[in-house]
């Protein structure tokens, strides 16, 4: 083979591999492997799981969804048409930082720390891992009226979503109660949860 016909096929190469790299991007977080914030997508929660530990609206609310990825999921709670707050669940594995603001709270929410982030957001830290926020829209709202969202949560089902050693690093749940986790369904009956289904779930 002569170094023309050498050259010629190393540049087809080099071509087709940019354009595979330019077609598949768009549909990177479709295949497998990958990583959110260098974390193995394995190793952060997707976002559907979230979803269900959302507070339910009263009467006149609706609860609407406007972002889900891995490890994130987002909603507003509107009523008449007005936005009241925006609600959020992240998994702070992507987020170190977010964790570390938590450090110096001395206030607790059910147990769990709280931290006020401006005048209207407040957020907790379940688990040692999720972050639960709460940010006032509109004509804002008010502190306990934050922490009442933020306890509409389902925190013990959230809390389970992490994995043993974690649950029992939070001091919440003994390490031996990891067998056994429960989370409450979309019908309202409790059924069994696996942390290892919310980590493995389909993006």
């Amino acid at each position: 083979m002569n170094r023309a016909l050498r050259w010629g096929l190393a540049a087809l190469l080099a071509t087709g591999l940019l354009v595979g790299a330019v077609v598949l991007a768009p549909f990177s977080s479709w295949l497998p492997g990958g990583t959110v914030a260098d974390v193995p997508l394995a190793q952060v929660v997707n976002g559907s799981a979230f979803n269900r530990l959302f507070p339910a609206p009263e009467q006149g609310q609706q609860l609407v969804f406007t972002q889900e990825k891995r490890g994130f999921s987002e909603a507003r709670l509107k009523q008449g048409g007005e936005a009241l707050a925006l609600l959020a669940i992240s998994d702070t594995r992507t987020a170190p930082e977010a964790r570390a603001k938590f450090e110096g709270s001395r206030e607790r929410l059910q147990g769990w720390p709280l931290l006020e982030q401006g005048a209207q957001a407040s957020a907790l830290l379940v688990a040692d891992r999720f972050q639960v926020k709460v940010i006032g829209q509109g004509l804002g709202l008010a502190a306990d009226q934050r922490h009442a969202l933020l306890e509409g949560f389902d925190l013990p089902g959230l809390a389970a979503l992490a994995p043993a050693r974690e649950r029992a690093a939070a001091g919440r749940l003994p390490a031996g109660a990891a067998d056994r986790p429960m989370a409450a369904a979309p019908g309202g009956a409790a059924e069994a949860f696996s942390p290892e289904s919310a980590l493995q779930e389909a993006a």
